[in-house]
């Protein structure tokens, strides 16, 4: 499939009918993206409405042109916030070291079992937006595999997301 089709079939499921440029970062190179994006606007099948902003044409029509980049700057803001707390969440503290280490030592690794998906789907249906880092999920490894106690997992949980904040 050729990238222009790619757009296309991605602005498909989309109920607000916006494309980001941002969505269409992995289809190709950026010259490519933007030949594939002016092909699809000259033809009218996709609208420019802002700098990297793109809608169907029929979305335009029925919501109007500043709602639809008001829902856009919305996607934006959420995903730079996404962004931020990806970044501060990567940072290795002194507790997120020690449990790493910890973990190599013991030959433990996370590996997500239905339970853990479940919760993470029960979470973002209920609208929170609790999400577990590289160290909260080799402490949940540590104590199923019995390397560690609940209660000693929850001293840990505890220090390193107070590292977090401090960081």
């Amino acid at each position: 499939m050729d990238i222009k089709g790619r757009i296309l079939q991605s602005l498909r499921p989309r109920r607000d009918g916006l494309l980001l440029r941002l969505d269409t970062k992995s289809f190709g190179s950026p010259s490519q993206v933007s030949d594939a994006l002016r092909s699809l606007v000259d033809s009218g099948l996709i609208e420019k409405l802002d700098r990297g902003v793109y809608a169907k044409p029929s979305k335009v029509l029925e919501l109007g042109k500043e709602a639809l980049l008001a829902s856009a700057s919305l996607r934006v803001k959420n995903l730079r916030d996404q962004f931020i707390r990806l970044s501060k969440r990567t940072r290795l503290t002194p507790t997120a070291r020690y449990v790493k280490s910890l973990a190599k030592s013991e030959g433990v690794r996370f590996n997500p079992i239905y339970a853990d998906r479940w919760a993470s789907s029960v979470t973002k249906l209920a609208g929170d937006e609790v999400m577990s880092d590289a160290t909260d999920d080799l402490l949940v490894a540590l104590t199923r595999s019995g390397k560690m106690t609940p209660k000693d997992m929850v001293a840990l949980v505890i220090k390193h997301h107070k590292d977090l904040k401090r960081v």
